[in-house]
């Protein structure tokens, strides 16, 4: 047994020491013990084979059934827990984009799943926006895979909208055919990659060992990535990136799915120019714990986030070879803007009259949505079709599919 797996005080020493590293307030008891477990779990696939590919660890610190960050209910959503996503930070985000599910809807069938619905401030929001306007969907699904947040997110629908639960059923798994929008914001961010870098000539994949001081990096020889990711042969010696090959399995898997409608996607990330950019040597791989954001994915094993940003020329191209239509690519801001996000703000800004401070809080909002330092540059939609021959607003003011 590794020192640091010994037993649950050593393993808990280890963690606070990570913490204080981070400057960062120590775990409490139960989250200490689930990581406890899920490092248990992740050193007996080490210990078969003596390592394990990043892309394995990453899945294993995320989705471990009951464990993993998101799989368990130890991480929080929206102002003052871990992170803050658009839905939770304003209800026009979702209002803004309901004009854009109407269009599909008109060109396929009224129906949304969403994939990793978060609290459920999307689905309430959406709902509200297309029962104003008459366009509700005969069925919203959603993929969840946290049993904690699809409790919240059945509470936070049965408290907003009561009356329109019955048109709300959660999946365990993609179904086979759907019809209608699939919807996915900030959800390819979290899928597990593999790491890799460029050695003089040479390619190679980042691996999970372990040892008395816990989880480390290990690099072998990885030469048929040459042939995957043209980019590689361009970069400098050191040169780290990520491979996003299960991001690539996972959009198949929609687009497969879809027989009619549209795939939104919007989420970090860039163009494979911009990804692979020369001067970004150390790729996006990005871990927040506690609003602290730090790059060492290997510590404290499923309380932290673990993001990397979407390579969205690959999402396209895989779209692309399965027959979908790429309908446009822009910054989220360009898109809201284009949607009509400033008249749906006005709008907002009526029905409170006088109310000085809520009328600020409508502008904070839309400034973190829309300016290029907050979410408006740094989040990208991609909007992919099937059997749907639809046009829609948000890509009036740009379309940047010569990017792709």
């Amino acid at each position: 047994m590794v020192q640091f797996l010994k037993d649950y005080p050593t393993y808990f020493d280890w963690l606070t020491q990570q913490c204080r590293a981070l400057k960062v307030p120590s775990v409490n008891g139960v989250q200490g013990k689930a990581s406890y477990r899920l490092s248990q779990t992740i050193a007996g696939e080490i210990e078969k084979t003596g390592a394990i590919p990043f892309s394995q660890f990453m899945h294993h610190a995320l989705y471990e059934p009951g464990l993993g960050y998101y799989s368990a209910g130890s991480h929080k959503l929206g102002e003052g827990g871990d992170f803050v996503t658009a839905p939770e930070l304003s209800p026009l985000f979702a209002q803004t984009l309901a004009k854009s599910f109407v269009k599909i809807f008109a060109q396929s069938e009224a129906a949304v799943l969403e994939l990793g619905a978060g609290s459920g401030a999307f689905a309430v929001e959406l709902m509200k926006e297309l029962e104003a306007q008459n366009q509700l969907p005969h069925k919203y699904a959603i993929l969840e895979v946290s049993a904690d947040l699809k409790q919240r997110q059945r509470q936070a629908i049965e408290q907003a909208i009561p009356h329109l639960v019955d048109r709300f059923e959660w999946l365990d798994r993609l179904p086979s055919q759907f019809a209608g929008v699939i919807f996915a914001n900030e959800v390819a961010d979290a899928l597990p990659v593999d790491l890799v870098r460029k050695q003089k000539e040479a390619a190679q994949k980042a691996q999970v060992k372990l040892d008395d001081s816990g989880f480390r990096l290990s690099w072998q020889d990885a030469g048929s990535i040459l042939e995957i990711n043209p980019y590689i042969r361009q970069w400098s010696h050191g040169y780290t990136t990520e491979h996003h090959l299960q991001t690539e399995f996972w959009l198949a898997e929609l687009v497969e799915s879809l027989t009619s409608g549209a795939l939104i996607l919007i989420d970090y990330g860039y163009s494979a120019d911009e990804y692979y950019a020369p001067q970004r040597t150390q790729g996006t791989l990005q871990c927040y714990y506690r609003q602290h954001k730090h790059n060492d994915p290997l510590m404290l094993p499923g309380l932290q986030d673990i993001t990397a940003s979407v390579n969205f020329s690959q999402l396209a191209y895989t779209a692309h070879k399965l027959g979908a239509e790429i309908i446009g690519y822009c910054e989220q801001a360009l898109f809201l803007m284009s949607s009509g996000i400033e008249r749906q703000a006005a709008k907002l800004a009526e029905t409170l009259g006088s109310d000085t401070m809520a009328q600020v809080k409508i502008s904070q909002q839309l400034k973190k949505l829309l300016m290029p330092d907050e979410m408006g540059e740094n989040c990208k939609v991609l909007i992919a079709a099937k059997n749907c021959p639809v046009q829609l607003k948000g890509f009036a003011l740009s379309n940047k599919l010569h990017r792709l």
